[in-house]
């Protein structure tokens, strides 16, 4: 899981608390079975009711931060604990109506139970024991933004100081050095400072790495227990993107990450034909609808197709539902404006939009194989090369398949201009560096609470 430390060790918290979750939900039901075993035979009943309750948990935000128990929360748990009894009453009929009691108390003993392991949990990240003590090693800009992200997350994080060398620029507060290379050893083991100054990490954030010979001070760092990180890797961990200005290609080559094994495609691509193939079944009723409510709002074709650029820089052709007037961009030319309010759109096509209903075509794409489920947003070839022009490592999100849904979909709001384009890639490189189905797992969950709940930024 530290590969997927992101938005302050967010997944990592979120494992914690589903971990924790589903053993709470595990022995409340035991307990029932076992207590009540005239009025539950079966396990079975009772045990499906997990994952509701875990999606319901997620789809409120319960996992997202320390969530207090407000009314929202409790509105929820009620929601479910009436979804809970009716599912309980439709597996086993003569059972519940008998003892509905049974599946009511445990499933508000489940919420009870689960807002007492979040809170101890919140209150585990946010001690002392867990709090990490931070040595940066730089002095210049780059060691100003270190200390901006842990100024960000200080219940994680806490900044010791900053080590000077002979190279690097000096532009943070002369009070906040603590010495020089030649002794980060003894600062970092805490043999210099007070008691508790021991650093668990060493963020190398160097404006200048030309001509600092300080390995072996570092390797010594290392050998003591202390981590050594580059800032790019620490911005990664902290943020869920990659700072593109202050990488070069050597980071890309070196980080553990941006491996993509055939293994990977292959299971990924048999992931994306079942999903799709799953989904077109079942929106299969909807579509005569809304071909003919198209038709009739707005003459022209259903079906918008465009150019777009996708896996190794090659085109293709999207498909969405029309939800534009025909021939918008006759005289403006292509703008890059795919918000939900663009006044280009007609009202049901800026519905469309918002309920995300425009982009079910594009699992034609998928099946195709021009597309995967997850990815990058497959963009225009024009503003590709506009975006190539001002930011580097643009081609490198062409690695994979551009997706439906994404990391940087779930995570920035929609793109209107090349500012939001290159913010974008920040999200889309962190994506490759880490791609996994578990963090396509928690994309697909983010994506869905966007689409109900019109949370997020999708």
């Amino acid at each position: 899981m530290l590969s997927l430390l992101t938005k302050g060790n967010l997944i990592r918290y979120q494992f914690v608390l589903v971990s924790g979750d589903v053993l709470i939900a595990l022995g409340i039901f035991l307990v029932s079975h076992n207590f009540f075993p005239s009025q539950l035979d079966s396990l079975e009943g009772e045990i499906f009711i997990i994952p509701v309750l875990l999606m319901m948990s997620y789809m409120c935000g319960r996992y997202q931060t320390a969530t207090p128990f407000n009314f929202k929360i409790l509105f929820f748990s009620f929601l479910v604990i009436l979804i809970g009894v009716f599912l309980h009453l439709i597996y086993s009929v003569d059972q519940a109506v008998a003892y509905p009691k049974v599946p009511v108390i445990s499933l508000i003993s489940f919420f009870l139970l689960q807002a007492g392991w979040h809170r101890l949990v919140h209150d585990l990240y946010k001690s002392r024991l867990l709090k990490q003590n931070i040595i940066v090693l730089g002095t210049g800009p780059i060691a100003e933004k270190v200390e901006r992200l842990i100024q960000g997350d200080s219940d994680h994080y806490s900044l010791l100081g900053f080590i000077s060398t002979p190279k690097d620029l000096v532009t943070v507060p002369q009070d906040k050095i603590v010495g020089s290379i030649e002794n980060i050893v003894d600062i970092a083991t805490g043999k210099a400072g007070e008691a508790n100054s021991k650093a668990n990490s060493i963020i190398i954030a160097l404006t200048e790495k030309r001509g600092n010979p300080f390995m072996d001070q570092l390797i010594s760092c290392k050998l003591n227990g202390i981590r050594i990180i580059e800032y790019p890797s620490f911005y990664e961990m902290l943020t869920g993107k990659i700072p593109i200005e202050d990488i070069n290609p050597s980071w890309l080559v070196q980080s553990n990450g941006f491996l993509i094994t055939p293994f990977l495609r292959r299971v990924k691509r048999c992931l994306d034909i079942i999903a799709a193939s799953f989904l077109l079944i079942i929106i299969s009723p909807f579509i005569l609808p809304i071909i003919l409510i198209i038709k009739w709002v707005s003459p022209g074709p259903v079906i918008y197709e465009q150019e777009r650029v996708g896996l190794h820089g090659e085109s293709f052709i999207i498909y969405k539902f029309r939800s534009m007037n025909v021939d918008a961009e006759k005289e403006t030319g292509p703008v890059m404006n795919s918000s939900s309010d663009d006044n280009r759109t007609f009202p049901f096509g800026a519905f469309m939009r918002k309920t995300r209903i425009d982009e079910l075509p594009q699992l034609i794409n998928v099946l195709k194989g021009d597309m995967s489920f997850i990815g990058p947003r497959p963009e225009r070839p024009a503003f590709v090369r506009q975006i190539n022009e001002q930011t580097r490592f643009y081609n490198e999100r062409h690695a994979i398949k551009p997706g439906i849904t994404g990391w940087a979909q779930v995570m920035f709001r929609y793109g209107s201009n090349i500012g939001d384009s290159i913010e974008k890639l920040r999200y889309d490189l962190y994506y490759i560096n880490n791609m996994s189905l578990v963090l396509d797992l928690v994309i697909v969950l983010e994506t869905i609470k966007v689409v109900l709940f019109r949370k997020g930024s999708l």
